[in-house]
């Protein structure tokens, strides 16, 4: 058994020596093609920016509320969550439009601009050259990837500012918002107080001041004058028209007083939230940690031509062997063909 095995592996490279013109030729001419292409194939240079997320929450809210926690602190580095959202807004179309058009990518990917689906060629070209990833310690890396290796490290620098710009519009518009908000619920506020205040000098005007002290200091004198026998009839009568005003008045001054109070509470927390809103609608704060900008490629990335070459004239050598095993077989089934009619 051993005997035909050895004999039939000798058979295969008779066959194959017999054989070894053409497979040489085949290999050759696939090795001197890759070799011609190799170095017809542009150097390609990758370029690359690290970052680490901020926490989204406003800067202001720590500086105006003692009580905020480490965890929640912007000026720390974020989390997971935060590190999702800056990938998903570095992908976003805001930022891809607007590195093609600054750089002017759509001459330098050489696509027509005729062409009917130019904005998905462009796009598709795009996310071909420049990625997006995570580090193993929750941060971002930017590649680039351009036969240019300046512009590589533009584009990725670039990619990088405008992810602050692009977070800063998105909190300036919902800051805004918050701030009109703000603004709106305080002037209400102190807008309710004038009015209560005004409903107040309408009791004051009929002789109410301060209804608790005056119904405590009458009462006290009016006791005493009692107490020592000195109550005039005048003095009775003035006494009485007091009381008979606290009684007619004093609920609703007590009411009317008691909201302005409350709403002075509320109005001052309100005032709180303005300050705030107002903070954040002026803040111009990063809204990343930049590890590593991006620099000047000095090695190529791509093409790997040796790793070419070798897997060309591989695939040559391949190529030629089956070939060569297709046209025998082809010739053999042909002279069996022939031999059966």
């Amino acid at each position: 058994m051993e005997n035909q095995k050895n004999f039939d592996t000798l058979d295969i490279f008779v066959y194959l020596w017999k054989k070894k013109i053409p497979i040489i030729l085949i290999t050759f001419v696939g090795a001197v093609a890759s070799i011609i292409i190799s170095l017809m194939l542009p150097n390609y240079y990758k370029a690359t920016t690290v970052l680490f997320p901020t926490t989204f929450l406003s800067p202001s809210t720590s500086l105006l509320h003692i009580s905020i926690n480490q965890e929640t602190d912007p000026g720390i580095i974020g989390n997971e969550d935060d590190l999702e959202r800056m990938l998903q807004l570095l992908q976003s179309d805001f930022i891809t439009n607007s590195i093609i058009q600054k750089f002017n990518l759509i001459e330098h990917y050489e696509i027509s601009p005729d062409d009917p689906h130019l904005i998905n060629k462009v796009k598709k070209t795009y996310q071909s050259y420049v990625s997006f990833n995570k580090t193993p310690y929750q941060g971002a890396t930017i590649s680039v990837i351009d036969i240019d290796p300046q512009l590589a490290a533009d584009i990725a620098n670039e990619i990088s500012a405008l992810f602050d710009t692009l977070v800063s519009e998105m909190q300036h518009q919902r800051n805004k918002e918050m701030y009109l908000i703000a603004k709106n619920a305080y002037e209400n506020e102190v807008a309710s107080i004038e009015i209560l205040e005004d409903s107040l000098d309408t009791y004051r005007q009929l002789g109410i001041l301060d209804y608790f002290k005056e119904i405590d200091r009458y009462s006290e004198g009016y006791a005493k004058a009692i107490g020592a026998n000195t109550l005039t009839t005048q003095n009775r009568a003035l006494f009485e028209e007091k009381f008979e005003l606290f009684q007619k008045y004093g609920q609703e001054f007590y009411s009317i007083t008691a909201q302005i109070n409350s709403r002075r509470v509320r109005a001052a927390d309100l005032h709180v939230n303005l300050i705030q809103a107002e903070q954040n609608l002026k803040q111009e704060v990063t809204h990343k940690y930049v590890i590593s900008y991006a620099e000047k490629p000095d090695k190529k990335t791509s093409p790997k031509r040796s790793f070419i070459v070798v897997f060309a004239t591989l695939g040559a050598f391949v190529f030629a062997l089956a070939m060569i095993l297709l046209l025998d077989f082809y010739k053999d089934l042909k002279i069996r063909l022939q031999n059966e009619k």
